[in-house]
């Protein structure tokens, strides 16, 4: 391939993405590299799977997670009020809206319904919870002006029988790093040096099982 269908390439993937939001043109490394680049831009941890990917008719692009919610809210102080709840029978719809509110006093409301039709008991009760999950959920995104979709609305699309999957990237993100992780342990040629990278990966180490490494790599060192 020349140079020019090269650079052509790139700016049709550039295009998709920013344009589109749509992830599949992306090569795996490429789209954890995004991934963990989005995740950092928001202040979010991208080990706790914030995001996860949803492939709908042929398209990918995030969408936010419980865990990734609960960041959001805790990393800029994000408070809810439900400001009101509606029955209406004659739909089957049971609607729900919801404030998402900013320690300056900013805020934001958001509606979301879901169907209740012919529910009884346990159902009816996880239906109403549901409600007022995506409620929160969606006042936090609006008011953020994050304009991905939540964990609540992917589980909708995928129940409604559309062309949906989920695809997780979490498990590559951790691959890389640990293997990133690895190569540095290799390259220390002091102490100091792989004190370093363990003190700046200190809990990806003990989660990955690797701490053995650094071990062996100060025996060598030290001779």
């Amino acid at each position: 391939m020349s140079n020019k269908e090269l650079l052509r390439k790139e700016d049709d993937i550039l295009a998709s993405l920013i344009l589109k939001g749509d992830l599949s043109n992306l090569q795996p490394n490429e789209r954890v590299l995004y991934y963990k680049g989005y995740c950092e831009r928001l202040g979010l941890d991208p080990f706790t799977k914030p995001f996860e990917i949803l492939r709908l008719q042929g398209k990918e692009t995030l969408y936010l997670s419980r865990s990734g919610a609960q960041q959001l809210n805790k990393l800029h102080g994000v408070s809810h009020q439900i400001t009101s709840r509606q029955l209406i029978e004659s739909a089957g719809i049971y609607e729900v809206t919801a404030r998402a509110i900013l320690p300056d006093g900013r805020y934001t409301e958001s509606m979301a319904a879901v169907s209740v039709a012919n529910q009884k008991g346990e159902q009816y009760c996880n239906s109403i919870m549901k409600a007022e999950t995506k409620a929160k959920r969606r006042s936090t995104l609006d008011l953020l002006g994050l304009g991905v979709l939540d964990e609540t609305e992917v589980h909708s699309i995928i129940e409604s029988g559309q062309d949906a999957q989920v695809v997780s990237v979490s498990n590559k993100i951790i691959d890389n790093s640990v293997n990133r992780i690895i190569s540095q342990i290799a390259n220390c040629n002091t102490v100091e040096e792989l004190t370093k990278v363990y003190n700046d990966n200190k809990k990806l180490v003990h989660d990955a099982g690797i701490i053995d490494k650094f071990a062996t790599r100060k025996s060598e060192i030290n001779g």
